[in-house]
């Protein structure tokens, strides 16, 4: 027995402990939900170029360009400046060879070429020729002005969109009679004398119609909205039986008290004003791309498109 016993060898085994992963947290799922939102985009974006055609890609495309293809007139604001503070000129664009083809061949790149280039001039030639009667236009105001010895209740500006008359009160003469629209002699005559003037061009015209900061006690009933705009519509009245086109009229408005001259006195008598904005042909060209003319919109909406081709699609 001793001898078996020591011929018996014992066997220990040890297993090593494994160890534990470490603990994901929710990463991977908000990259999941980045990755399904991008996919979802993806989809959308593909939706919507099948559902429009070229020709409405095109136009989406000019118009977050800051372009229209119609008309071949920029949209560009008419307060940019250029460098070095010098106020640009608007351009108009051109889109003579964004054209809808239909029924035609394929366009000629070279003549199209040649034809952007004639209407640019002859474009810069009308914005050139515009500029100058506007030019003139103020000095003509300013000798008219100085007859009726008017200089302290009249102020000029030739700013980017045109010709910016004011016509002002002061100390010595009222333009219209307090809280009323009706014009008082001297500027009525001062009003008929400008309509001549500005029939020698025909550039389109906004009146606007300013007050002091005084208000009516009853604002329900009447406001400095209401006077400044019968205001200015008495300034068109005159300047129409004087031999202003009514045409020429573009628009008329009343801005009540806020857009002031003199925002310390707002009882100044400079904030009691008349503006008479003579415009440039690219000015209201903008304006025209913003509100459409003759009920047209510029760039058809993209939500109209899509139902049209939703109604199409439904069985």
């Amino acid at each position: 027995m001793r001898s078996r016993n020591k011929e018996h060898t014992t066997i220990i085994k040890r297993s090593a402990r494994k160890g534990h992963e470490a603990f994901h947290g929710g990463a991977w799922k908000v990259a999941f939900a980045d990755f399904t939102l991008a996919m979802m985009a993806l989809f959308m974006v593909l939706w919507i170029m099948g559902a429009v055609t070229e020709e409405e890609r095109k136009e989406i495309v000019s118009t977050l360009n800051g372009e229209s293809i119609f008309e071949g007139h920029s949209i560009t604001p008419v307060t940019r400046k250029e460098a070095g503070g010098k106020m640009a000129v608007l351009t108009t664009g051109d889109a003579l060879s964004k054209k809808k083809v239909t029924g035609q061949g394929p366009t000629d790149p070279l003549k199209d070429m040649t034809q952007q280039v004639k209407h640019s001039q002859s474009l810069e030639d009308v914005n050139k020729r515009s500029q100058r009667e506007i030019e003139d236009l103020a000095r003509i105001i300013m000798k008219i002005t100085s007859a009726y010895d008017a200089q302290s209740n009249l102020k000029l500006e030739i700013v980017p969109q045109g010709l910016r008359i004011l016509i002002t009160d002061d100390q010595k003469r009222e333009m219209f009679q307090r809280s009323s629209a009706i014009l008082t002699p001297f500027f009525k005559r001062l009003l008929g004398e400008f309509a001549p003037a500005l029939s020698t061009i025909d550039n389109k015209i906004i009146i606007t119609g300013h007050t002091d900061g005084t208000h009516f006690r009853d604002q329900e009933l009447y406001n400095n909205w209401n006077l400044s705009g019968e205001r200015a519509m008495q300034a068109r009245t005159v300047l129409t039986r004087n031999g202003l086109d009514p045409n020429q009229i573009l628009q008329v408005s009343g801005m009540a008290d806020q857009m002031l001259l003199d925002p310390q006195n707002p009882l100044s008598s400079a904030n009691r004003r008349i503006e008479i904005m003579v415009l440039t042909h690219s000015a209201s060209e903008s304006l025209y791309q913003f509100f459409g003319q003759h009920g047209e919109k510029v760039l058809k909406p993209l939500v109209d498109n899509l139902s049209k081709v939703e109604t199409h699609n439904i069985p």
